[in-house]
């Protein structure tokens, strides 16, 4: 952190379901981070001094967190409050949120205010003074933001700010799609001057502006990047145990898996055997793209009712205490890839052996998206589906890789790779129906994905348990399942109930 700087992490807000019931309350995975606090309406300071006002001792962290409320807590469960913040999550100075307003620290006096944004769209809870829109009004208030102060615009300009020179015709296009509907944009000083830039050190100067902003969300990403990419032992015990639990998972239904099967009970299969292992939650909704469904890359309707002879996309990950797997699986359903199938997908399969080779310490991150482009191009042309490299995008449109952990897309700066961090390697091809090649290929989808750590000099596939390889895929398939004899009885037809 600069000096002089302060550093604000808000939790989540609940989101509702339907009417008066919320969703399964997610945490902030910063503010999980930094604190191992998972409940809804809390604010963590954190100083770069030492900081002293009144009675308290010298600090350099303060949490406000939501009070113990006896009847709330019949509903909705037990919340830690203040003292077991302190006696569990090892704060010395918690308070209960309604303390943060009239707490006697003056935002304003430091250089740097450094934040991961605000959300927009908080509605106030009348009978709670201490709610997370109360807590951003007093945010607000102490650190002094201006009244036009606009979140969306911010993050518009700290996106931009992260991407290259190189990039600048697209970001251009990007700032000029979005001015013209929002007056506000059109308006902004930064954002006319990056328009204007017209070689590197106009650019650099435009965006440097958006980086030393004194309320800064720029460098919240970049600090938060940089922490979370790397992840500690402990991490990697909780990382491994979600991804074997994944993995698992899709060796089983390989097993189980008949075309009689619709897609939700593939997906009703493979999160059931999350629960068996201990896992709480998807670390992202479920994806069973069967045949053409496959070429939606985040088809998650799952609503095909049998998947008959189709060969199935399977991407669904595990989270393990809030570490989420990422996984992805193609298998035929019946138990044998036809020829044009397993063409594609050794091909994937292919691609994916030449990035594992790349995925050590101080390899570009962009340079793994560089080999899938360059494997799948030449794959696709020999099988005359393409006719140049530059068509592979049509096939082949998402990046290869992103990093793991809290988040399934997680926080990192995104440069080189380091030893202990967790990516993806995840090369796909996708030929949808009606496209512009042999007839023969139409509705064939296949993406493999693993998780793997990066080491110093090779990686460590963490996803070993679910096989790869096309002959693989085929003898776990003809094995018998544990869910081979799970028959439940028929339900009844428009009977009436007694």
């Amino acid at each position: 952190m600069p000096d002089h700087s302060v550093v604000v992490i808000f939790s989540y807000p609940a989101r509702v379901f339907s009417r008066d019931v919320n969703f399964p309350y997610h945490e902030n995975p910063d503010l999980y981070y930094f604190s191992g606090y998972k409940e809804p309406n809390a604010v963590l300071l954190i100083f770069k001094e030492s900081q002293s006002s009144g009675r308290n001792k010298p600090y350099k962290e303060l949490f406000f967190v939501q009070k113990r409320d006896p009847d709330q807590e019949t509903w909705t469960g037990k919340r830690m409050g203040v003292e077991n913040v302190k006696s569990k999550l090892g704060f010395d100075l918690v308070f209960e949120g309604s303390a943060f307003k009239h707490f006697p620290i003056d935002l304003t006096k430091f250089d740097k205010v450094i934040f991961g944004g605000l959300p927009a769209d908080i509605t106030d809870d009348p009978d709670d003074s201490a709610d997370l829109f109360d807590l951003i009004g007093a945010f607000k208030e102490k650190a002094g933001f201006p009244e036009d102060f606009d979140g969306q615009i911010l993050q518009t300009l700290v996106s931009i700010s992260q991407a290259p020179y190189m990039y600048l015709p697209q970001i251009k296009g990007y700032l000029k799609e979005r001015m013209a509907t929002n007056i506000k944009l059109n308006k902004n000083e930064i954002a006319n001057e990056i328009l204007a830039s017209t070689d590197s050190a106009g650019y650099l100067a435009a965006t440097q502006k958006i980086k030393d902003m004194r309320l800064n969300t720029s460098l919240f990403s970049h600090f938060t990047g940089a922490l979370r990419e790397i992840k500690t032992p402990e991490e990697l015990v909780l990382m491994r145990k979600a991804i074997q639990i994944s993995s698992m998972a899709h060796a089983e239904v390989m097993k189980a898996i008949q075309p009689s099967m619709s897609e939700l009970e593939i997906q009703g299969l493979q999160e059931y055997v999350h629960k068996k292992y201990g896992a709480e939650y998807v670390g992202y909704p479920s994806i069973v793209g069967a045949g053409n469904n496959g070429c939606t890359l985040h088809y998650e309707e799952n609503t095909k009712t049998k998947i008959g002879n189709d060969m199935v996309l399977m991407d669904v990950g595990a989270e393990y205490h809030g570490y989420s797997a990422d996984i992805t699986r193609t298998v035929p359903s019946t138990g044998k890839f036809t020829p044009n199938q397993k063409a594609i997908y050794d091909l994937v399969y292919q691609a994916q052996e030449e990035i594992y080779k790349l995925c050590k310490e101080g390899t570009l991150f962009e340079s793994l998206n560089l080999k899938a482009t360059e494997v799948l191009a030449a794959g696709l042309i020999k099988l005359g589906i393409i006719n140049s490299k530059d068509s592979v995008t049509r096939y082949y449109p998402h990046g290869c890789s992103h990093h793991l952990g809290l988040d399934v897309h997680d926080r990192s700066n995104y440069e080189s790779l380091k030893e202990n961090m967790v990516i993806t390697v995840e090369p796909g091809i996708y030929i949808p129906e009606n496209s512009p090649c042999d007839k023969k290929w139409w509705g064939i989808a296949v993406r493999i994905e693993d998780d793997v750590r990066i080491g110093k000099d090779k990686c460590e596939l963490l996803s070993y348990l679910a096989p790869r390889k096309s002959e693989d895929v085929e003898k776990k398939i003809a094995e018998k399942s544990v869910l081979d004899h799970f028959v439940l009885p028929e339900l009844p037809v428009n009977q009436p109930g007694k």
